[in-house]
């Protein structure tokens, strides 16, 4: 019977719900973490508390340091957005909360995290089995997320147990099972002690090695009775110790809604685009794509306390992600949700915190409101000491004067006013609103130590902005579209439906070209007949004669994973491949150059491609796919890994870009962004914010530029333009889940 987990009894369990990582336990890279202690503090405390308020965190990661002295705070059922640049630490953060590196976590708090997938996807274990051993392939989709379920998993092998027992009617039997049972419990309780010495180091390691050493000796104990037919002659305790423990199971069951559960999940995988037919097909033929899909089906079943998703809507459709974000909203776990999708983020979370220079920094209110407040903040920032500025240097200049004309004409009064006015410069001057736009109050607005009355207008520096520099083809020298495809249809073979049927589309120079629909009803497979990779059964697609393309998808990025190009460095791949594509020759300089300014710098140029994050391989990707300067640039999935600082630097540089773009995303404000020329930053809902927003909206480059057409593929392989674009879109997909049953509101 496999290891068991269960929130319901400390006592019994000994240490009860420890976390159960979907991604698997790794100790290298080491991981190290601190937090405040105080003389009260236990380490293992056990809570009814669900909230994480821990302050002066540390984090670091190979003598890299992530976090210092930062505040980590997490509210029951509040849903959080964790943003911050590539390469700050998010998917760190989350890994050592799941771990339960950081000091002052409960160990009764439940933590699921399902992190983002680069290659083969996320595996699906089940209770008990380790990573990289031989799947059974007998498992349906369905059967292998049901059964991943560690609590209904252990619950369920012990009701049996237990229940098998006493219908044996045999004190013997149920002195077997309640030793079997505890057998079970203390092998988990051994699996997680281990684990938690190898993360553990200092006094915190010392006292786990304490505590191992104990779960051995326990475990070894119930081994030996198990093993000896050891069962004691206390038949009546052994009767009433199985008793409390079928009611407790009992209990654990009906808590988890065990009857439920596989219609539960068959319905949350119907919700993340599977159909019908994949729910009973093998697991072990699924896709790395698919799996990922599994494994965020097993953490939505489970309903931790804290769950935790880094990029998951990768691989997700529109369908999907709109489903997920509805799902989220209903459940009562406290959510952290690390995205590049923005509309996602923005209906999904309540709050905001930003990972910045090592702190960890927090908004009531989504991203698009952070955004919108901190530049409006900022502005009036500026504004106020610019104000201020003026009218210093103004009663500066009345300081200078006045004290020449005291001294020259002894005249005491005006002395005096000199006096006032430069102890007002020394003492009262700064802030005259607080942050809430009230009169600043000293004993209100500044509890701490200071050497003036009012507190400094401070204006952060803003990062160091990130630059996509995309060369612009050279004009067309004759006239005429880029790509027209015409009443084309296409199938892969003649059994099976066609993908597309008559097909129509036309992409001019300078076009902006938005392709959108559910996966597999033909994205991909319309792209690669424009651009001339696969061939259409009926009409024709003419490509103009001095056609330039550029290719990105996601494969560009998996590419660069392979082991022979992994090994190679970021400049020395990009040389070599503009040479052997495009017959292009750089020096070494001019290729630093440009890699530096798509934010490959130094090291991370010279050092091999394996080390590049995943958004740094896609800006690889990128730079070898937009430095021929293509006539037509096609992107499928380009926002895939890369942070929102990034996403927005694509989308302006995309805006200016002078070349055609056919884009194929799943990403609303991106494709409203460029290929709709919508704001970088979403309108607010609020009325009183118009104003504000339309001084802001002069800031946005490129934001008039030609507004293009966004294209849905659809079912029976149609193809039509969208008058009403991105919009339009989102209500076929809304109406679509209302017949299928995925959305009620």
């Amino acid at each position: 019977m496999p290891p068991r987990s269960s929130k319901l009894s400390s006592k019994t369990y000994g240490t009860s719900n420890i976390v159960e990582s979907l991604v698997g336990l790794t100790i290298s890279p080491k991981i190290t973490a601190t937090s405040q202690t105080s003389r009260f503090h236990v380490d293992t405390i056990t809570t009814l508390s669900q909230e994480i308020d821990l302050k002066q965190v540390n984090i670091s990661i190979e003598n890299v340091d992530l976090l210092v002295d930062a505040h980590l705070r997490l509210k029951t059922g509040i849903r959080y957005a964790l943003v911050g640049r590539n390469g700050e630490g998010k998917s760190t953060l989350l890994k050592a909360i799941a771990d339960k590196l950081i000091p002052g976590l409960h160990e009764n708090l439940r933590i699921l995290l399902v992190s983002q997938v680069e290659g083969e996807g996320e595996e699906v274990r089940l209770a008990g089995e380790e990573a990289g051993v031989e799947r059974s392939p007998e498992l349906t989709v369905t059967e292998r997320v049901v059964k991943s379920d560690r609590r209904r998993e252990n619950a369920t092998s012990e009701y049996q147990l237990l229940t098998k027992a006493f219908e044996a009617t045999s004190p013997t039997a149920l002195i077997e099972a309640v030793a079997l049972i505890n057998l079970s419990r203390s092998e988990y309780e051994l699996e997680e002690a281990k684990k938690t010495a190898l993360r553990r180091s200092g006094a915190r390691g010392a006292e786990a090695r304490k505590q191992l050493l104990k779960a051995e000796a326990t475990f070894a104990e119930n081994e030996r009775r198990v093993a000896e037919a050891d069962w004691g002659s206390d038949d009546g305790q052994a009767a009433k110790e199985a008793t409390e423990l079928l009611a407790e199971v009992q209990a654990t069951l009906e808590s988890l809604e065990a009857d439920s559960t596989e219609a539960r999940a068959r319905s949350i995988l119907v919700g993340l685009g599977f159909t019908q037919a994949q729910l009973d097909d093998k697991y072990i033929a699924l896709s790395g794509g698919w799996r990922s899909r599994c494994s965020l089906a097993n953490a939505l079943l489970q309903q931790p306390d804290l769950l935790m998703l880094d990029e998951p809507t990768n691989y997700l459709d529109l369908l999907s992600v709109i489903w997920l974000q509805n799902y989220l909203e209903s459940i009562s776990s406290t959510i952290l949700v690390v995205a590049h999708d923005l509309e996602f983020i923005d209906a999904v979370t309540q709050e905001t915190i930003h990972l910045r220079d090592k702190k960890l920094s927090y908004f009531d209110g989504n991203l698009s409101e952070y955004e919108r407040y901190t530049r409006a903040d900022r502005k009036s920032r500026i504004r106020q000491k610019d104000a201020l500025d003026k009218k210093r240097s103004a009663i500066e200049k009345s300081i200078e004067t006045g004290t020449k004309t005291a001294k020259k004409t002894g005249d005491e009064n005006r002395a005096r006013m000199v006096k006032s006015r430069q102890k007002k410069l020394d003492e009262r001057w700064g802030l005259e609103r607080s942050a809430k736009g009230t009169r600043f109050k000293l004993n209100r607005d500044m509890g701490y130590y200071h050497f003036s009355n009012r507190a400094e207008i401070k204006i952060e520096d803003l990062d160091k902005a990130i630059t996509l520099p995309f060369p612009d083809p050279e004009p067309m020298r004759f006239p005429g579209a880029l790509i027209s495809a015409s009443n084309i249809t296409f199938t892969y073979s003649r059994a099976t439906p066609n993908i597309l049927e008559d097909v129509s589309l036309t992409i001019h120079p300078g076009a902006r070209v938005g392709l959108v629909g559910k996966n597999g009803e033909g994205k991909s497979t319309l792209v690669k007949l424009l651009t001339g990779t696969l061939r259409p059964q009926k009409g024709t697609v003419e490509q103009h004669p001095r056609l330039r393309l550029g290719y990105f998808d996601q494969h560009s990025v998996e590419i660069l994973s392979t082991a022979d190009i992994a090994r190679t460095s970021a400049l020395g791949h990009f040389t070599e491949q503009l040479k052997e594509k495009h017959d292009i020759e750089i020096d070494e300089q001019t290729g630093r150059s440009f890699l530096g300014a798509f934010g490959l710098h130094g090291k991370t140029a010279t050092n091999p491609i394996s080390t590049l994050s995943g958004g740094q391989k896609v800006r690889l990707a990128m730079g070898l796919v937009v430095y021929p300067a293509p006539d037509l640039l096609v992107l499928d999935e380009a926002t895939t890994h890369l942070d929102k600082d990034t996403i927005t630097a694509l989308i302006r540089a995309l805006r200016q870009y002078t070349g055609a773009i056919l884009l194929v995303s799943h990403d609303r404000h991106f494709t409203r962004c460029v290929v709709e020329g919508a704001p970088l930053i979403p309108p607010s809902d609020d009325p009183d914010d118009d104003e504000e927003e339309e001084e802001d909206s002069s800031d946005e480059e490129g934001q008039t530029g030609e507004t293009g057409t966004v294209y849905v593929v659809g079912p029976k392989g149609r193809v039509k333009p969208l008058s009403g674009g991105m919009d339009e879109y989102v209500a076929l997909v809304e109406r679509r889940m209302k017949r299928l049953g995925l959305l009620t509101t």
